[in-house]
């Protein structure tokens, strides 16, 4: 951001970095704010605010690659003390590049909210949740805004300014019929600024939460065997997200991914679409340029089923003989720098269907609306899973039956190529930092391992 670039503070510690002998000069500057509202029995729970900051430092000393972090440039002789100390302990990493030209390209999704007609809209969403029958509770009825900017300035004094961050609603909703309990969350980006919107979205979801906890009373387990398979769209974004790994280029390239040396193979059925798009209003995680300062772009990583791209950041990227995608991120500023998509999506590039159509082709199969487990159940380098699930039996074109205590397990490319139907009702759902954006999709079958 501008106003970091011509910090005084700022300025005056690249300055120091000359005297004291450093060349090669970057300095990373994050600052994250947030903010929390919650509202619970028709009352504010929480109203959390708040903003941290961190430097990070990165030169050479004696002509060795050196970094720090700090959460303030105050204590100027400590931070060069740590650069003298990292000095050559990172081996052949290469040198701090110059920035060719300044650019801002922050998006400035930060909203200043009104508290009260933000917690209005909550507790509106709370009264529709428990209006539903078999509601006996809203354990979670929340907004959440967040911010995070980068900025990255080098020693002749240019930068590159991106931020990343969104605003969004979550709602979990209990039901209980006798002794039977069960419950269901929604979620949902919203724009603060747009009352209306927010509030259409957020009783809509409040809707779908206590209408699906009210379909998980009375759950019965499953019986053991294969059989078509629905799975309802933050299912679908949930299991893609724990996969997504498979498509970077560190995984690929060490063999540790079930695509390694797959390019250019058919690895789903023909509709399959996946493409990271950055830029998307749908996503939560916009970005201009990654880590590294490279250019981030759109790119299909599987475009009719052939996997077409994999992602690299410019360590792997060179390794591998090719450049970097724009994929460099680290989980935070304090990281090495690692592969990472931004917002990734899931789509046909054939015909779409709608959830109805896809509940009528599945008679007999199973609707499954959660999964446990996938950090354990999932295998990036074998592309297996094996997860507990729960859902619904399909009958007579009719979500029926709850149904509990039972795994679904298959292979990842598998259930990709016997991908029958995609949907048109993407939601997002949050993995490891990326924003997996997907339909509800049939899928021909899984093995249901229950009683």
């Amino acid at each position: 951001m501008i106003s970091a670039a011509k910090n005084p503070e700022i300025q005056a510690f690249m300055e120091a970095l000359i005297v004291h002998g450093f060349s090669h000069r970057r300095l990373s500057v994050d600052i994250r704010k947030g903010l929390c509202l919650s509202v619970q029995h028709q009352e504010i729970k929480t109203f959390e605010e708040g903003e941290t900051r961190m430097y990070f430092a990165e030169a050479a000393w004696n002509g060795e690659y050196c970094c720090a972090y700090a959460d303030s440039l105050e204590d100027q002789g400590e931070i060069f003390r740590r650069l003298k100390e990292t000095a050559g302990v990172f081996g052949e990493r290469d040198l701090p590049e110059h920035i060719e030209e300044s650019q801002d390209l922050r998006g400035r999704r930060w909203r200043d909210i009104d508290r009260d007609k933000v917690a209005d809209i909550l507790k509106y969403a709370e009264r529709k949740a428990l209006a539903w029958e078999k509601s006996e509770a809203v354990e979670i009825c929340e907004y959440r805004q967040f911010e995070d900017t980068v900025t990255i300035l080098d020693g002749q004094g240019n930068y590159l300014a991106d931020d990343n961050g969104d605003c969004t609603f979550t709602i979990r909703v209990i039901a209980r019929d006798e002794e039977f309990v069960a419950g269901a969350v929604k979620l949902g980006i919203v724009d603060a600024a747009d009352e209306e919107g927010f509030r259409k979205i957020a009783g809509r979801l409040a809707d779908r939460a206590a209408k699906y906890a009210g379909f998980g009373l009375h759950a019965e387990p499953a019986v053991s065997r294969s059989c078509p398979i629905v799975l309802e769209n933050c299912v679908a974004a949930e299991l893609m997200g724990y996969f997504l790994p498979m498509f970077y280029g560190e995984n690929i390239r060490h063999s540790l991914s079930a695509l390694s040396d797959r390019e250019g193979e058919r690895i789903g059925c023909p509709a399959l679409h996946l493409e990271e798009d950055p830029f998307s209003a749908r996503g939560t995680c916009r970005r201009r340029i990654d880590d590294e300062g490279v250019p981030v772009t759109k790119k299909l990583l599987i475009r009719g089923g052939i996997f077409e791209t994999a992602l690299y950041n410019k360590k792997d990227g060179a390794a591998a003989g090719k450049a970097s995608t724009g994929n460099g991120f680290k989980p935070d500023i304090t990281a090495d720098m690692g592969t990472r998509a931004t917002n990734v999506q899931l789509s046909s590039g054939d015909k779409i269907f709608s959830r109805k159509e896809m509940i009528d082709a599945a008679e007999g199969g199973i609707y499954i609306t959660r999964i446990e487990g996938a950090f354990a159940g999932t295998d990036i380098k074998t592309g297996d899973f094996s997860l507990l699930a729960s859902g619904n039996r399909i009958e007579g074109g009719r979500v029926c039956t709850a149904l509990n205590q039972f795994t679904i397990s298959g292979n990842i490319c598998e259930l990709w190529a016997d991908m029958e139907m995609i949907g048109d009702d993407m939601v997002y759902r949050m993995v490891d930092g990326v924003c997996m954006l997907c339909p509800t999709v049939k899928v021909k079958h899984l093995v249901v391992s229950g009683k």
